[in-house]
């Protein structure tokens, strides 16, 4: 496949994969009876058509995004129908202005080894011509796998999850990860709603028995696999942003992206918007 050096590929289970692109973010490939899932299209470095009807041949391609940002949806617009959170679909069906594709480049391009051969003037990011969105509770049918779709508000505003309960295979897009998250975006909620949506994921825990996340390193302290989170990341996450919002933690100033606030748990952590907590 050409530009195969663009990514990684994972094999978790016999109809499992997980894509690494760049080393800056992770796409899934989960395949049914009948359907296979792509979760995320990523910077749509490579043809994900290929790939996927390489790993999965001649099966339907269903394609959801976590959430709408650049660097899980820049592919989208290698396919004719992608699905989206309700409250990110609105956004999702703009091209990328030139601002938006140069910080892109700035924060995940540049100085980054796996791109140093590849010529920034091919990329062309753009959404799917047919953007539908999905609401809580629905159900993605692969033929023998079911995967419920969580509405999480957090990270986006229209940030889902993909909850395959027969397998107890959690998908979290940006939700947590093995470093900080972002829940300072001025996309991102409210901290309190943010709190609440770990609350919701907590409380799945004895149901889970993987948590798939949309970035990993192979360099985190736990030495993880980049595409595995343990079902505890669930509760951490859930009582390490309810101490910040009791008052119990209080974030030092963050600098590694958009300002904010950050405070470091046992597994990742949390940026936070102090004048953006919800609470009184």
């Amino acid at each position: 496949m050409k530009d195969e050096n663009l990514i990684e590929i994972y094999q978790i289970r016999d109809n499992l994969w997980a894509v690494d692109e760049i080393r800056k973010t992770t796409m899934y490939i989960y395949e049914g009876q009948e359907k296979v899932l792509l979760l995320d299209t990523g910077f749509g470095l490579v043809d994900l058509h290929a790939l996927v009807h390489r790993l999965c041949p001649g099966k339907e391609i269903v394609v959801v995004n976590s959430h709408g940002h650049g660097d899980h949806n820049s592919g989208n617009s290698q396919f004719e129908k992608v699905y989206v959170g309700r409250f990110d679909e609105p956004t999702s069906h703009s091209h990328m202005t030139p601002e938006q594709k140069e910080r892109m480049l700035a924060s995940f391009f540049r100085g980054n080894p796996r791109t140093e051969s590849f010529d920034p003037s091919r990329w062309n990011p753009g959404p799917a011509p047919m953007v539908m969105p999905l609401r809580d509770g629905d159900v993605i049918d692969l033929g023998g796998i079911r995967l419920e779709v969580l509405e999480t508000p957090g990270h986006s505003l229209g940030s889902i999850c993909l909850f395959d309960r027969d397998n107890g295979y959690l998908f979290t897009g940006d939700l947590m990860l093995t470093w900080q998250v972002w829940g300072q975006l001025t996309c991102s909620t409210t901290l309190k709603d943010y709190g609440m949506t770990l609350d919701r994921l907590a409380a799945l825990e004895p149901q889970v028995t993987e948590v798939f996340p949309a970035h990993g390193r192979q360099d985190n302290p736990h030495r993880w696999p980049i595409y595995h989170l343990p079902p505890r990341v669930l509760s951490v996450y859930a009582e390490g942003t309810r101490r910040i919002l009791e008052g119990k933690e209080t974030g030092v100033p963050f600098h590694d992206g958009p300002e904010g606030l950050v405070v470091y748990f046992d597994i990742g952590g949390m940026v936070y918007d102090p004048a953006r907590l919800g609470v009184e």
